[in-house]
C-alpha cells in the first residue's frame, strides 16, 4: 500500500500534473465568478427560477432585467469561455514548467490557436465561434494549449531568433486551421450530427440498467470535462416526463407513474445534489473531515453555486477534474443513489417525481417538490446525502496523504 502511495505521489510531481494544477489555480476564480453569475441569473433573477419563484423577486427588485443581462454577460465572459482560458493557461504554464520561465505571449499563442479551431464563419461575414467548444471544451482547450507550449519549447536553444519563432508560430497556426477545416468538413457532411443523433436519448423512459449506465457515463464524461447525456437540468418536457405528468393530472396523484426510471426520476432527483458527482456531499465531507486549509477554503467559496447544482468551481478548485483519486467516488456515488432510489420506486415506497420544479431547485428538494411534497422523498434525499458524505471521506483522506507524500518527495 505504501509503495502504491509513493508511486501515486511521484506521478503527482510530474510536469503534466504541475501544469494542470497551475492552470486550475488560474481558472478557479474565473469559474467561481461565472458559476455564481449563472446561479444569480437563472435562479434569482429569472421568473422561473427557484428563489425568484418563492420570493417573487422580479416584482419588487428594481432593474431586475438589467441585472439579469449583466449576470448573463459575466457568465458568457467567464464560464462560457472556459475552453479559451484553459488554452491560455496550459500554454503559458507548459512553457513555464519546462523552461522555468514564460511570458504572456506563450499563453496568447495558445489562446489564438484555440480561437482558430473554434471559429465558425456565419452568413454575412459575421464572426462567430463554436459555443459548445467554448463553454464545454476545457479538455480540448488544455490539449491545444499543451501542444502549443511543447512546440514553443521544442528547441533547446533559449535564445531563439525571430526566424525560428516564426516557423513555430506558422506550425501552430497551420495545425489549428487544419483542425478547424476538418471539423467544418465533418459538420458539412453531417458526420458530427450523426454522432449526436445516434447517441443515447436519456429522457425516453429506458429500463433501469440503461439509465444507470447513462448516469455513469455522464459522470465519467464530466470528470474529463465533457458534457454527458444527463448533464442538462431537468426540463420535464420530454415524452416520458409529459406522460408521467398527464397520468398524475388525471389520477390526481404522482403514484403509479408509467415511467419510473428516467433521468428526471432518478438522476436529477437523487443523484445530482450539488451538480455532477454529488458535489454537495464532497463539500460537506471536506468541511467536516478535512484538515487541509486549501480544500476547506475552496469548499467554502463553492457552497453558494453548489447549493443550486453548479459543480464547476469544485471541479477545478479541489481539483476533481482529471484527478484519478476522485474518479471512483465521482462515478460511483451517483450510481449508488440512483440504485437505492430505484429500489424505493420499485417497492412503491415513494412516487416518481412528475411535477416540474423551478430552475435551480436545490438537489435534495427536486424529488420532494416533484412529488408534490412527498415526505418520504425528502427523507430519502437526506439519507442519501449522509451516505454520500461517508463514501467520499476515504478518498479525501487518500488525497491528503498523496499530497503530503508528494510534498515530502520534493
Amino acid at each position: 500500500m505504501n509503495r502504491l502511495l509513493m508511486l501515486t505521489a511521484s506521478a503527482y510531481r510530474s510536469k503534466v500534473v504541475q501544469i494542470t494544477e497551475q492552470t486550475f489555480q488560474l481558472l478557479f476564480p474565473v469559474i467561481l465568478l461565472g458559476s455564481s453569475a449563472e446561479v444569480l441569473q437563472f435562479v434569482f433573477l429569472t421568473a422561473s427560477g427557484y428563489v425568484a419563484t418563492i420570493f417573487n423577486v422580479p416584482q419588487w427588485l428594481p432593474f431586475d432585467r438589467e441585472l439579469s443581462v449583466l449576470m448573463g454577460t459575466v457568465y458568457h465572459c467567464t464560464l462560457g469561455m472556459v475552453g479559451l482560458y484553459g488554452a491560455y493557461g496550459t500554454s503559458y504554464f507548459t512553457v513555464k514548467v519546462y523552461r522555468r520561465q514564460s511570458s504572456p505571449s506563450a499563453g496568447l499563442i495558445g489562446l489564438l490557436a484555440f480561437l482558430m479551431i473554434a471559429f465558425q464563419p456565419r452568413n454575412g461575414g459575421r464572426v462567430a465561434f463554436n459555443p459548445p467548444l467554448m463553454a464545454e471544451g476545457l479538455l480540448v482547450g488544455m490539449l491545444v494549449g499543451y501542444v502549443c507550449g511543447r512546440i514553443l519549447i521544442a528547441f533547446k536553444n533559449q535564445q531563439t531568433n525571430w526566424g525560428q519563432m516564426m516557423w513555430r508560430l506558422a506550425l501552430i497556426f497551420a495545425l489549428a486551421i487544419s483542425v478547424n477545416l476538418l471539423m467544418s468538413y465533418l459538420r458539412r457532411t453531417g458526420a458530427l450530427s450523426v454522432l449526436v443523433i445516434s447517441g443515447p436519448q436519456p429522457t425516453s423512459g429506458h429500463p433501469l440498467t440503461f439509465v444507470l449506465m447513462m448516469g455513469a457515463l455522464t459522470e465519467l464524461l464530466s470528470w474529463i470535462g465533457i458534457g454527458g447525456p444527463f448533464t442538462a437540468s431537468p426540463t420535464f418536457t420530454d415524452p416520458a416526463s409529459i406522460a408521467n405528468l398527464n397520468h398524475a393530472l388525471k389520477a390526481g396523484s404522482p403514484w403509479n407513474a408509467p415511467h419510473l426510471y428516467t433521468d428526471t426520476t432518478l438522476f436529477h432527483s437523487f443523484a445530482n445534489f450539488g451538480g455532477n458527482g454529488v458535489m454537495l456531499a464532497l463539500i460537506i465531507a471536506i468541511l467536516i473531515f478535512s484538515k487541509q486549509a486549501g480544500s476547506r477554503t475552496v469548499s467554502k467559496w463553492s457552497i453558494f453555486p453548489a447549493v443550486f447544482n453548479s459543480h464547476y468551481a469544485m471541479m477545478v478548485g479541489i481539483p476533481v477534474l482529471f484527478n484519478p483519486i476522485f474518479l471512483l467516488p465521482f462515478v460511483l456515488v451517483p450510481v449508488v443513489n440512483m440504485t437505492i432510489a430505484a429500489m424505493f420506486l420499485a417497492l412503491h415506497w415513494l412516487p416518481a417525481a412528475v411535477y416540474p420544479v423551478p430552475a435551480g431547485t436545490p438537489g435534495p428538494l427536486i424529488a420532494f417538490l416533484g412529488t408534490n411534497g412527498n415526505w418520504a422523498s425528502l427523507l430519502l434525499g437526506i439519507f442519501l446525502i449522509a451516505i454520500d458524505v461517508l463514501m467520499y471521506v476515504p478518498f479525501i483522506k487518500l488525497a491528503e496523504r498523496v499530497q503530503k507524500s508528494a510534498g515530502e518527495l520534493k
